[in-house]
């Protein structure tokens, strides 16, 4: 029977969206795909950090995926419930208790926390079970240490690791029947099982591995059941040379430590490579992890070794696998990016964390994680790689994505889909359009969107920078020239209005036409016709004019520098892009569009930001807008070379206060009233808001502040 357990607040996680939330001992990642929630196992599910809606589902989609744990959801009001089986939560409750306290009298929990932390240190597991031996002889006392597996085909228990202070004889290999012993006692209770005395038990009954234990010194022995998934998988054994060595307070303290190397095991493949090296005898661990694993000993040699997992995602069998190279899973592109990565391995080094996609049997593409480490066995360097399969993440992400992209167009705040909506109405019409909005909005991906949506679509889309150009060669740009027209005229040459004839002509920054070529533009709109430079042929253009400005155009025609009719002209239909700091909630979208992009571009593997930087980029004022933040991601594509952009691969102008207000007062169009404006901010700001404070930390009086701050 399931139990339902508060996991978050529907306001916590908005449509379009993720959150990794802790609860009594659970790691649930939720998702908001339009007001339905969808809940994972966060450590199953490459989400760290809440990566915000990367991910897809179509139904029970996730039911279908065995490498994730999944939760039914259900929502109480304003609280979302996952359901958990009582035995589970029963689980995590006592793991809950567990790790918040250790039994008085056994030992400082301060010892235990850092063994505990020392078994996710170790790169190997001989490395973390010296770990665990060495560290436990603080507050238990012990004499011997090891694991056994489940063959689950033979039903057989394999012993695969010893750690111990005598001569060890119960080896590695040594395996015992399962049916009708202790252990299968053991696995169906799901506790563990003491030996206070082993001479007394090979008294009552033969036991070779009994016998192994005494012949070593052992006189009792203490065993925990490990699982996968709440499957049988394995079994941790604690031995001492003294009868009745271990006490009911120590059993709760190693039963952590056996339930954190089982949560090792099951939950992410670790050491896997240090028990695969006799693929016969470990393959019934390779086939109870949730990863796709393979041994080669090169990106372009066949494998040594490889689990079902990999068999059945890829539609495989293993005789086939076995003559296939990684090559022959890849396009050839995808497979020179890996190989440099796989070759850039070296022993006994950090792994290496990347995606990819490999090519199933019937053609069809899998998304994965692939964590890969070098390791040697018997003198041969060999490549292990774990492969998370990541195509309920992709599906969800590429589902958000596409309700939250329009045409290039990337939001889903409240007025860009109001934007959208709009393009909409009026991409079927010929109206001209009038874009404006701050530098870096987007207003060239907008011209595009509306030229895409539109019957013109087919045609030419033209874009002419108007700023870019000088008064004389602007109007050849615009209307062409005739040979001779001009020095340097030496062929007769197209306009961009007779270039983009039936289809779109996009005049970017308008405001900065000339006065001179402002009148010969009103004809074009007004009559459709133009003539040539140094010509006197009229032609005609069928052409939807797109303008866009980061103007103030009614200011620029009071002043004088921009006609009234050429205005209304343009302005027949206005979009109004707001400015990134208007749009927060788009920013997380944007973080992961432009990691994918520049993910394309660099061949990398950058999964995403780190917590410390995502608060960093959700603050930051962006004066350049949303190209401000893609250069911000370009820039740390630059300097990073591990999984998550750090703080240190950001510009100076995020991190560095002084930077930051100098460069927001350099990209708008009154650098000295806009550094004024910021530096008033951010006094009142330190002042709580207090003018008479804030007044004199700046040194003027308050009716001066106020003024500047009416001014501003």
């Amino acid at each position: 029977m399931d139990e339902w357990m508060q996991i978050a607040q529907t306001q916590e996680i908005k449509p379009g969206t993720s959150k990794v939330i802790q609860r009594q001992g659970f790691r649930v990642a939720v998702f908001n795909v339009n007001g339905q929630f969808y809940a994972v196992d966060a450590i199953n599910c490459p989400l760290e950090t809440a990566q915000r809606g990367k991910a897809a589902l179509e139904g029970c989609a996730w039911r279908e995926m065995p490498s994730a744990l999944t939760y039914k959801v259900r929502t109480d009001g304003e609280v979302v419930q996952i359901a958990v089986p009582q035995k589970e939560e029963e689980q995590h409750r006592r793991r809950e208790v567990l790790e918040d306290t250790v039994p008085q009298g056994v030992g400082e929990p301060d010892i235990m926390a850092q063994i505990l932390a020392s078994i996710h240190r170790g790169k190997t597991f001989d490395e973390a079970l010296e770990n665990i031996y060495v560290g436990l002889q603080q507050i238990v006392e012990h004499n011997r240490l090891g694991l056994a597996f489940i063959d689950a085909v033979n039903d057989k228990l394999v012993f695969v690791k010893a750690k111990s202070d005598r001569t060890i004889l119960l080896n590695t290999g040594f395996s015992v029947r399962v049916a009708g012993s202790v252990f299968e006692q053991m696995f169906k209770s799901g506790k563990p099982s003491f030996i206070d005395d082993l001479h007394q038990t090979l008294a009552e009954g033969s036991s070779t591995w009994a016998q192994f234990l005494v012949e070593e010194g052992m006189r009792s022995n203490l065993m925990f059941p490990l699982f996968f998934d709440q499957t049988p998988a394995g079994v941790m054994f604690f031995a001492s040379t003294v009868p009745c060595a271990f006490s009911s307070e120590q059993v709760e303290l190693l039963s952590r430590i056996a339930r954190e190397v089982a949560i090792s095991f099951s939950q992410s493949g670790r050491w896997v490579s240090d028990l695969a090296q006799s693929n016969a005898q470990f393959r019934l661990f390779f086939d109870s992890c949730d990863d796709g694993i393979f041994i080669c000993p090169a990106p372009d040699q066949p494998f040594v070794t490889f689990n079902d997992n990999l068999c059945t995602w890829l539609g495989y069998s293993r005789t086939e696998l076995s003559n296939l190279l990684l090559h022959n899973l890849m396009s050839d592109k995808e497979f020179r990016r890996i190989k440099r990565l796989l070759e850039s391995l070296l022993p006994n080094a950090e792994p290496i964390v990347f995606q990819t996609e490999f090519i199933r049997k019937d053609g069809s593409t899998l998304p994965l994680e692939i964590r890969a480490v070098l390791f040697s066995h018997r003198g041969t360097s060999l490549i292990h790689g774990f492969a998370h399969d990541r195509s309920e993440v992709k599906a969800l992400h590429e589902r958000l994505k596409s309700q939250y992209a329009f045409e290039g167009v990337i939001g889903k705040n409240r007025k860009m889909v109001e934007i959208y909506e709009f393009i909409q109405q009026i991409a079927p019409l010929s109206t001209t359009i009038l874009l404006q909005g701050e530098s870096g909005t987007g207003k060239d991906l907008v011209a595009k969107a509306v030229h895409h949506k539109s019957s013109r679509k087919q045609k030419p889309f033209v874009r002419v920078n108007c700023g870019a150009l000088v008064d004389n060669l602007l109007e050849s740009e615009l209307f062409g020239h005739v040979k001779g027209a001009f020095t340097g005229a030496t062929v007769t040459r197209k306009g961009r209005f007779e270039m983009a004839d039936g289809g779109t002509l996009f005049l970017d920054e308008i405001g900065e036409l000339s006065p001179a070529t402002q009148p010969k533009l009103l004809r074009v709109l007004q009559d459709g016709e133009f003539e040539k430079v140094g010509s006197t042929t009229t032609q005609k253009a069928d052409v939807r004019v797109i303008a866009a400005t980061n103007r103030d155009l009614l200011a620029d025609i009071d002043a004088g520098r921009f006609r009234q009719d050429l205005y209304y002209r343009l302005n027949v239909v206005k979009i109004v892009l707001p400015p990134l700091r208007e749009r927060r909630d788009d920013i997380p979208l944007l973080i992961t569009h432009f990691i994918e992009k520049f993910n394309r571009q660099t061949q990398k593997s950058i999964m995403d930001v780190s917590p410390e930087v995502y608060e960093i980029l959700m603050e930051y004022p962006y004066p350049g807008n949303v190209r401000q933040l893609e250069n911000i991601i370009e820039h740390a594509f630059v300097k990073c070379d591990t999984e998550f952009i750090e703080k240190k691969h950001l510009p100076a102008e995020l991190t560095d206060p002084m930077a930051d207000i100098l460069t927001l007062a350099l990209m708008s169009e009154k650098p000295l009233a806009t550094l004024e404006q910021e530096l008033i901010r951010k006094v009142l700001a330190q002042c709580d808001g207090s003018l008479k404070l804030g007044a004199k930390r700046l040194g003027i009086s308050r009716t001066t502040l106020w003024r500047r701050l009416k001014m501003g």
